[in-house]
Formats: C-alpha cells, sequence, structure tokens
C-alpha cells in the first residue's frame, strides 16, 4: 500500500521531508522529496493499484510531482541514474 503523508495538492515540501509512505506485509519504508518546492499533482492509482511503481516508474507509477522553488542542478538525469545502479553492483 502507498500512502501520501503531508503531500496534499499545494503543499510547501523541503528536500528530505517525508512526503509518503510505502507499506508492505514486512516494512514501511519512507519516501522523501528529492528538492524543495510545492506539491502539484499526487497519483492516487498507487493507493489501489501499487503495483504500477513496480512495473512503470517511469510512467504510471509516479508518487507525486513537486514544481521546484530554484533550480535543481544537483539532481542526476536518467543516465546518470543508471550508471550510478550499475555502480553499485
Amino acid at each position: 500500500m502507498i500512502a501520501p503523508v503531508r503531500s496534499a495538492i499545494g503543499k510547501k515540501v523541503k528536500q528530505g521531508d517525508q512526503v509518503a509512505v510505502v507499506e508492505s506485509a514486512k516494512a514501511a519504508s519512507e519516501v522523501y522529496a528529492p528538492l524543495t518546492g510545492e506539491v502539484v499533482a499526487v497519483n492516487d492509482t498507487l493507493t489501489s493499484q501499487p503495483g504500477k511503481v513496480n512495473a512503470a516508474a517511469m510512467g504510471d507509477g509516479w508518487f507525486f510531482k513537486i514544481k521546484p522553488s530554484a533550480p535543481a542542478n544537483d539532481l542526476m538525469d536518467e543516465s546518470a541514474y543508471q550508471s550510478y545502479v550499475k555502480g553499485l553492483g
């Protein structure tokens, strides 16, 4: 189950703030804001269809959308992230 926390549309969040919780039968994991800004959308579909996170994380499986309050120059693009993950193994 995926439960938004303090992530109502219009909510101001700071980088590192908890904005959602992912719960499974064994554990609960927090999801943190990757940047400072305003929550502009929440994917309510995940509450009833949590499998979308695993099946289509780059498509229908998004958690929330944030409008940055400043340029987000320190975030990785998809290519940099794939390289980072590859380096972990």
